[in-house]
């Protein structure tokens, strides 16, 4: 690991312009990543970023979750192929608490009667953990029914959820998985909770609380050991304050809050990067990313088909109801691009006009502020790009010639619930509605 001044001089930062990018400097030197890679890259924004935090903080930290030690991790583990999380998924998996409590094999994720003594003297721990853990443990469930299609009531499989939960972490961005990964090993509270929060399926309080629900399990039952075997990576994970849980509590929000912080400057609409077309491609298809031929062109008939039509709609109607997600028409399933030039539109215009009066027909009008498309150019073909978010209401998909379903997304496909079933999806994940 490079010698980090201690403390930084604010005066000796700089950002300086290269050839192909930015690069930030301490004094006449660049700042390098613990693996000796330059602290640099094309995107301002997130140096600067960087460089606003040495200079308020004054240090370097990579002991805990921050902006630099994110930028690092990324550079050094994900960029470079040193995932330990996909490298060693059967051990973080098997070492995950959230997980093994959703498969039933765990009551909770902290033994109340083993810490009744302990949590009598920290009755804001105790307040916290009573009002919390029921809410996030129903949370748990409900994300674990997402990822494997099946009913929040129910424990899935263990294999079932161990194949969707790496196919999830497969599909995120790199920035994504940096923070995974980081917070998964400074907090050795499995990977499960940190793929919940990227998700958007618990907030950083309800995070922190369980994650400190389940640290202080551990060392109130001192079966922390080396967490090094748990988490596949140094430095150890910190140490909760059994003496002080309410300031442990502050920490461990501070860092999954810094943790969405970093990962906001690579995705989202503010920013350019958005996975294109080529990255979508090469990542496959996945519990949000699916890929269609053609929008009504029949290939094996070679004609128009309403079938077809139907494939895509379905799709769109499962990542709505779902947690979002691509689709990408014109392509094919084995990732080679067949352009949506098969469909025989006479312009570009008209290909749109007619996607959208599909969705507006068979899915209302409502739903559109939900659903953005683009086309976009590829080895000289044209894909449509849509994107979904999650719908704030069910979405029923009403094509004529076709019966009126409910789709969700289950695995890397777009299942149809029947009517009890749906009934207990949209109870469950659109309350009130």
């Amino acid at each position: 690991m490079p010698p980090y001044p201690d403390p930084i001089d604010p005066s000796r930062l700089d950002l300086v312009m290269r050839e192909h990018d930015h690069a930030i400097f301490y004094g006449r030197e660049v700042l390098k990543t613990p693996r000796g890679i330059d602290v640099a890259g094309q995107d301002q924004r997130l140096l600067k970023h960087l460089l606003a935090k040495m200079t308020i903080y004054g240090r370097i930290d990579l002991q805990n979750v921050n902006s630099f030690a994110l930028f690092c991790f990324q550079r050094d583990h994900i960029e470079t192929g040193h995932d330990t999380i996909v490298d060693d998924f059967d051990r973080v998996f098997n070492n995950d608490l959230p997980a093994q409590l959703i498969l039933g094999k765990k009551n909770s994720l902290l033994d109340a009667g083993k810490a009744l003594a302990y949590l009598d003297d920290h009755p804001a721990i105790l307040n916290l953990i009573f009002w919390g853990m029921p809410e996030t443990g129903k949370r748990m469930r409900l994300f674990a029914g997402e990822l494997t299609g099946e009913s929040a009531d129910t424990s899935p499989g263990r294999d079932a959820l161990y194949q969707a939960s790496i196919e999830y972490y497969r599909q995120l961005t790199d920035a994504e998985k940096a923070a995974a990964g980081l917070l998964h090993a400074r907090h050795a509270s499995g990977i499960f909770l940190p793929l919940m929060l990227l998700a958007g399926n618990i907030t950083p309080s309800e995070y922190a609380t369980a994650a400190l629900a389940i640290r202080l399990g551990q060392a109130l039952q001192d079966t922390a050991g080396d967490l090094k075997a748990v988490t596949g990576i140094n430095p150890r994970p910190q140490e909760p304050d059994r003496d002080e849980p309410v300031k442990a509590y502050g920490e461990l929000h501070l860092q999954a809050i810094r943790a969405m912080e970093y990962v906001s400057f690579f995705t989202g609409p503010a920013n350019n990067h958005e996975p294109g077309i080529t990255d979508l491609i090469r990542m496959g298809e996945s519990y949000n990313l699916e890929f269609k031929t053609s929008l009504r062109w029949d290939v094996r008939q070679q004609k128009k088909n309403p079938a077809i039509e139907h494939a895509s709609l379905k799709t769109i109607s499962a990542f709505l109801n779902s947690g979002g997600g691509h689709l990408l028409i014109g392509v094919e399933d084995n990732g080679a691009v067949a352009g949506i030039e098969s469909d025989q539109f006479e312009n570009d215009d008209k290909f749109l006009l007619h996607f959208w009066n599909l969705i507006k027909s068979a899915m209302g009008q409502e739903v559109t502020p939900y659903i953005r498309s683009s086309l976009e150019k590829t080895g000289g073909l044209t894909v449509c790009h849509v994107r979904c978010m999650r719908s704030p209401v069910p979405v029923f998909l009403r094509q004529k010639g076709f019966p009126e379903e409910f789709f969700i997304r289950t695995g890397p496909g777009s299942s149809s619930l029947g009517i009890g079933e749906a009934h207990r999806y949209i109870s469950e994940h659109f309350p009130g509605k």
